[in-house]
């Protein structure tokens, strides 16, 4: 049999970073926001077809962002888990090997 080697602390560096990139999505500025909270985009826009395009923007643009944070929490969340199965099952491995060596 060969040797496996799986990084796990690569995999949990990646779920930390994953974390924290969906931590900056999850921050990101609307238009909403820079309108002042209020969403009134024609008192900024000045014509009522653009202040509609701009809030279809940013009800995408949020939209978007939300699928991307919850892809990224996801993917976070999977990784962690893969790094702890798999120091799990070494932890039950060395266990059972020591238990064996003790039998014999």
């Amino acid at each position: 049999m060969g040797n496996i080697s799986v990084p796990v602390q690569d995999l949990k560096d990646t779920a930390k970073e994953l974390q924290n990139i969906g931590d900056l999505i999850g921050n990101s500025a609307t238009l909403y926001h820079a309108a002042g909270d209020d969403g009134d985009f024609k008192s900024l826009a000045g014509d009522s077809k653009l202040a509609d395009a701009l809030d279809a923007f940013d009800k995408a643009w949020v939209a978007g962002h939300e699928r991307v944070h919850d892809n990224v929490k996801k993917f976070s969340d999977n990784t962690d888990t893969i790094a702890e199965n798999f120091t799990q099952t070494d932890d039950e491995t060395i266990k059972s090997l020591d238990e064996e060596k003790q039998d014999a």
